[in-house]
């Protein structure tokens, strides 16, 4: 049965300190239990990232269990709430519109800064919790528990261990037993992304608080990230591996320069902002048990993700607060930790996976690059019902988190 070593706190390693392993050491906390979070990164730059990132209902869902609340409420007081926005042609002219009527609520989300959200996980944690600076090397496990030593020869033991150290994870890396990660794939597009400031909305529609505009190709989006701060991304169909020949934001303007306002008037504004680039890809959601043993993967580590639908953290955050879960009621009803994991998995496995596969099929069709493709793209969006496109979203709502220990999950 789940029980800690020697009588001490029951303890979960997670390597990996980002969005879900730093939520995933806030419920393993709520549990009464004890994390140590791991991350190869300097505290500063865990604490950094480029854009912003969108919480939706679902991840709030499971944050608002959290210090009676008081988390998801520090996001909406720091970051934007997630209102009224859409797709548009590269002329200005809407595919679909999107508004949280849809789903009967006033917002459906948050969005803030990589950056902020970072520091306000980090704020309640400290480095009692988080130890950053040095990498996982290897682990060992037993059914006593699991060992783990850092690149800079520290070890420390526990009751589980968690990967949640992203697309390259070394945690999956050691349990497919490979040398190396294994290559994701690539998607065929690259992203830029950064911050950039408006003060009073000056050149943004007043009615929204996010828009995408989709080319040939080519995809231009923006959201608010509270106060007078909103983050931008762009989409290139590209070969993998590329970089910018001189000045990012010059190679921007080529490229998106005579979309519709506000586009042009957000290059502008991004004059004198770090801007990031990297490659997108994403891996096929694992056939069978994301772990073995005691050992486990949460998020990008088990089923990374194209951002096209603002997912990704959301599922990470799932996973963590499923999990905790999984583990409450499996020390209520006598399972091992190696039993509530292969069930928590299984149980996981279906709704990544049509999160996976929805990402793909947006992403395929914002990205069409052929004149056929787009136009049938647009003649998809002209003549479906709005009520009709709400369907391709709705069901990610549908996800309420509650916290409790009394639903046993069946044995993988």
């Amino acid at each position: 049965m789940i029980q800690s070593n020697q009588n001490a706190p029951f303890t979960v390693l997670i390597v990996g300190g980002g969005i879900g392993g730093l939520t995933l050491a806030h419920f393993v906390r709520k549990a009464g239990w004890r994390a140590q979070v791991i991350e190869k990164r300097p505290l500063a730059e865990m604490l950094s990232g480029p854009g912003g990132i969108f919480i939706q209902l679902n991840g709030l869902s499971a944050l608002r269990q959290l210090d009676e609340g008081r988390l998801a409420e520090a996001l909406y007081a720091q970051g934007g709430s997630v209102l009224a926005g859409g797709f548009h042609r590269e002329d200005g002219s809407p595919l679909y519109l999107n508004d949280p009527e849809f789903v009967g609520r006033q917002d459906l989300g948050v969005c803030i800064s990589r950056a902020d959200l970072q520091q306000l996980l980090y704020r309640d944690l400290g480095p009692e919790v988080v130890f950053p600076g040095s990498g996982l090397a290897h682990f060992e496990q037993d059914e006593g528990g699991v060992r783990v030593q850092l690149e800079d020869g520290t070890v420390l033991s526990g009751d589980m261990l968690v990967g949640a150290d992203g697309l390259w994870s070394r945690v999956r890396t050691i349990l497919e037993e490979r040398a190396r990660p294994a290559a994701p794939e690539y998607s065929g597009y690259c992203c830029w992304r950064g911050l950039f400031s408006v003060p009073d909305r000056q050149i943004l529609p007043e009615n929204s608080s996010w828009a995408e505009y989709w080319g040939f190709g080519l995809r231009f989006g923006w959201f608010h990230v509270g106060g007078d701060r909103y983050s931008f991304y762009a989409f290139k169909n590209t070969e993998q591996g590329g970089a910018d020949e001189g000045s990012s934001l010059a190679g921007l303007r080529t490229l998106f320069g005579d979309y519709a306002a506000p586009v042009p008037a957000i290059l502008d504004a991004l004059e004198g902002e770090t801007i990031y680039r990297d490659d997108i890809c994403d891996r096929p959601p694992i056939k069978g048990p994301w772990g073995k043993g005691r050992a486990t993967l949460i998020g990008d580590a088990a089923h990374p993700v194209q951002p096209n639908i603002g997912q990704g953290a959301c599922q990470a955050i799932e996973d963590g607060f499923e999990l905790v879960q999984a583990l409450r009621a499996g020390m209520t009803a006598g399972q091992t930790v190696a039993e509530a994991l292969r069930a928590i998995e299984e149980q996981r496995s279906k709704r990544v996976t049509r999160v996976f596969k929805v990402s793909r099929q947006v992403g395929e069709l914002a990205q069409s690059d052929t004149r056929w493709g787009v136009f049938a793209r647009n003649q998809l969006y002209r003549l479906m019902p709005n009520w009709l496109g709400d369907l391709q979203f709705r069901w990610l709502f549908d996800y309420e988190a509650e916290w409790r220990s009394d639903k046993l999950l069946p044995k993988a």
